[in-house]
């Protein structure tokens, strides 16, 4: 028997009683044709770094991959010599996310740098998001595709300040991040070195963070706590034995123990759309929170209902 809308029905809620009739008769598990392959041995997961300009986002992602052998040791030595010239030897591995000459002539990241590595456990998607104020939108953009946020805080005397002010990028993304559905925060504080991997310092920026992060909406089981640094590397793979007040698991690891939201393969379709661009045709941008697609699956755009 045919179900028929009741008379308090919205347009909307009509065309979504028609997609789950169409669902229910639909068996995605049998992989059907059209589909991408799934890689079932690792779980997908994507990882968006947000935090103050200058925390060091672009170089913990690119050392990220440069320990996972993404980025071959000729590619690093030209990066090497590219920061050199450049007279900022530091940021070569910055260059693996920052590829655009803007980029590398500005020194800061502007678009959201995207790069992939495997654990043996997790199929990763990073998200190198940009930390200046200038480029909100960009981050928006990076956050709303991710499943974890790393959240990256510079042990720097004066760094972690400046980003925590009323006017810093630290709060400013950390709301967004969990406004825009990111349930799970790794707090990544970068440039321990600097400190000598003081605790007194890990002390104060987590007693000053952690209250903020609680009144965004963030539990205290939604927080993940590491000491890093980038730019060496140190307790990013591998753990460092100059921090042995520090109990937890290197960075990787702990990636690897998220335990992320389940998705639904044989529910409605959704995607929420982020962006669009016109071209000989209308490109849209979004990540899949439900169901799955196939190449020609005729899709419905909601709330208009017109059909894409």
């Amino acid at each position: 028997m045919k179900q028929k809308a009741g008379p308090g029905k919205t347009d909307l809620e009509r065309e979504e009683q028609k997609v789950m009739r169409v669902y229910k008769d639909k068996d995605v598990n049998q992989n059907p044709e059209g589909c991408v392959e799934v890689d079932k041995t690792r779980e997908p997961c994507s990882m968006v770094f947000i935090g103050h300009v200058d925390a060091g986002k672009s170089t913990i992602c690119g050392n990220l991959m440069y320990l996972m052998g993404v980025v071959d040791a000729r590619t690093i030595e030209k990066y090497k010599q590219e920061a050199k010239e450049k007279g900022r030897d530091s940021w070569w591995l910055a260059y693996v996310m920052d590829v655009s000459d803007e980029e590398k002539a500005k020194g800061k990241t502007v678009e959201v740098g995207r790069a992939q590595f495997d654990t043996k456990t997790k199929k990763y998607t990073i998200f190198d998001a940009p930390g200046h104020k200038n480029y909100v939108p960009n981050m928006i953009m990076g956050a709303a595709l991710a499943d974890v946020g790393g959240l990256v805080i510079s042990a720097r005397k004066g760094e972690f300040e400046a980003g925590f002010e009323k006017d810093g990028q630290t709060r400013e993304h950390a709301q967004l991040a969990k406004s825009l559905g990111v349930q799970k925060l790794i707090i990544i504080v970068n440039k321990m070195d600097e400190c000598k991997w003081a605790k007194s310092r890990w002390d104060e920026i987590q007693s000053g963070l952690k209250p903020f992060l609680n009144n965004c909406g963030y539990k205290d089981s939604d927080l993940i706590w590491v000491p890093i640094a980038g730019l060496t590397g140190e307790n990013i793979m591998e753990k460092t034995d100059k921090c042995n007040w520090y109990t937890g698991a290197p960075l990787l690891e702990l990636l690897d123990q998220v335990k992320l939201e389940v998705r639904h393969p044989t529910g409605p379709l959704r995607i929420p759309v982020l962006d669009k661009m016109k071209e000989k045709d209308l490109i849209i941008h979004g990540k899949v929170e439900n169901g799955t697609i196939k190449l020609g699956d005729k899709l419905a755009l909601m709330p208009s209902g017109n059909p894409c």
